[in-house]
């Protein structure tokens, strides 16, 4: 069994001592996955990787329940 993560990338580098641009950032995060779900590009933002730190206890029991 391969286990990695998916995940919704969008980021952006900030001053984490400047509240008004974290939070700036945080809005922007807001809005592109807003704007990913309002123009169906929400596979573009979502993706998947291997990650060889995870173990099968941290699978979520949600998706176990379908198997």
């Amino acid at each position: 069994m391969r286990l990695g993560r998916v995940y919704f990338s969008s980021s952006y580098v900030v001053d984490l001592d400047n509240k008004d641009m974290v939070q700036q950032a945080k809005d922007a995060v807001y809005e592109d996955v807003c704007s990913a779900n309002k123009y169906d590009e929400m596979d573009v933002w979502i993706k998947s990787e291997a990650d060889e730190g995870a173990t099968e206890s941290d699978i979520p029991d949600f998706l176990l329940e379908e198997e």
